[in-house]
């Protein structure tokens, strides 16, 4: 993790916004990667986005800003499938 992402504060509304825009790219491969979750654990409605990723992380045994920073690192084109 670079120096820059330790000091995004993720309770930030610039910070919720661009972890969900990447989880609407990255969901289906991230069950993949944790089988463990279902799609009622990686769904969310609309201002529910910390519930979704709490519930990940109870389920992974993490913590929601470990997740939440997974969810932003998850870096690749969707040619290039999850890194």
């Amino acid at each position: 993790m670079s120096k820059e992402s330790k000091n995004i504060d993720s309770r930030s509304p610039s910070f919720i916004e661009e972890t969900e825009k990447n989880w609407k790219r990255i969901q289906n491969d991230y069950r993949k990667r944790h089988p463990s979750l279902n799609e009622e654990d990686t769904t969310y409605r609309s201002g529910e986005f910390e519930d979704m990723t709490e519930r990940i992380a109870m389920k992974t045994n993490r913590t929601r800003m470990e997740v939440q920073a997974e969810i932003n690192s998850w870096g690749y084109t969707e040619s290039e499938g999850p890194s």
